[in-house]
């Protein structure tokens, strides 16, 4: 016997398929919002992180130049992909996100630009926004350079005089906190030696002595942290304390690994009374750059030669990079009191603790370079 079809439970059957068809683009729908969220909080973390100084160019290197080319209606999202792609930037997204953020994506030029692997992001949007009829200037301040040596630099570039530069150091106020616990002592004889920080800098036409050393002590503020100002104290040490015995290591040491040890050398020759007699030293009292100290050096009446001085110098001797003064906050566990050089190509030393050893390998450095 045939039976009607039971309407009710076709309708209850279609009923169903509908709901089910009706949730499928609300689950995708959610999907993507999620996915969105999430790409979102990962952007602005990393961006945060980068803007709390998180993430930046390698802060140890002086870089490379690169030329960038930039064409009319180029777009920001094209430039920062160009800035990746020449290891100018980590990160495309980053440099994006900050030129949208600080509304300057607007600003960029068009033309030739000259940048540098070491420039952190600010100092690569100012010069992207800088017109090609502006010259750009390029102050290179190397590891180890004085004060004088950046003040000749200027000079010889024609960008502020030897003596504008160097009575802006020796006179003027500028308000970092680094600065203000210097010892105010007039034996000093260049007051921001030290903290000159060396690197790369990109400098305008326009600029003044003034403008550039605050350009060099912000760089410094920037890379000596809070952290390493709390383990100079618990260390015992002031920031100049550090800064100093960082200029002398940064003379005196060309082998990088070596750093440490030398940093070990002070710190034991200091607590045991004992003269750092270390020729860098001599050599900033001298006014000289050389790789030679005569016996008749030692003997100079310097508040800075430490042949003639208990302790450590009056002030810093040198520019040092964050490298040495890492070092120094990080000195080798040893009992070294002294070294001599074993390899002038590379630079290394041999160390001892035992005065006979240390006069030993003296004399055999003497008979073999001499």
């Amino acid at each position: 016997m045939n039976k009607k079809p039971d309407k009710s439970s076709k309708n209850k059957g279609r009923k169903k398929r509908k709901r089910k068809v009706k949730k499928f683009p609300i689950i995708i729908l959610f999907l993507f919002l999620i996915i969105g969220i999430s790409i979102s909080l990962v952007s602005y973390n990393y961006y945060s992180l980068y803007q709390k100084g998180g993430i930046k160019p390698n802060k140890n290197s002086l870089g490379q130049d690169v030329n960038i080319s930039i064409k009319m209606g180029t777009t920001t999202k094209q430039i920062s992909e160009a800035l990746k792609e020449a290891n100018i930037v980590d990160n495309s997204l980053f440099f994006y996100l900050k030129a949208k953020n600080d509304g300057v994506y607007q600003n960029f030029q068009a033309g030739d630009f000259v940048l540098n692997t070491s420039m952190d992001y600010n100092q690569i949007i100012e010069t992207l926004q800088k017109t090609q009829q502006s010259k750009q200037l390029k102050l290179l301040v190397k590891e180890g350079q004085t004060q004088e040596d950046i003040a000749n630099t200027l000079d010889e570039q024609g960008i502020v005089s030897y003596d504008e530069f160097m009575n802006a150091c020796n006179t003027l106020n500028f308000d970092y906190d680094f600065l203000k616990d210097l010892p105010k002592d007039t034996a000093r004889t260049s007051k921001l030696e030290g903290y000159l920080y060396p690197d790369t800098y990109y400098l305008s036409e326009n600029e003044t002595a003034e403008s550039i050393i605050n350009k060099l002590l912000s760089r410094f503020d920037e890379l000596y942290t809070d952290d390493m100002v709390k383990k100079a104290e618990n260390m015992g040490l002031t920031t100049d304390e550090v800064i100093t015995i960082a200029s002398i290591i940064e003379r005196e040491v060309k082998y990088k690994p070596e750093k440490n040890i030398v940093a070990s050398v002070v710190y034991n020759r200091l607590k045991q009374n004992i003269k750092l007699q270390m020729d860098a030293t001599v050599l900033y009292a001298k006014k000289e750059h050389s790789d030679r100290t005569l016996i008749s050096d030692t003997k100079i009446e310097s508040p800075y030669n430490t042949y003639y001085i208990n302790g450590l110098p009056v002030g810093p001797i040198s520019n040092p990079s964050i490298d040495t003064i890492e070092a120094v906050l990080n000195p080798a566990n040893t009992d070294y009191l002294y070294y001599v050089v074993k390899d002038t190509n590379t630079g290394e030393h041999f160390f001892t603790s035992d005065y006979n050893e240390f006069l030993k390998a003296k004399d055999e450095y003497v008979k073999k370079f001499n």
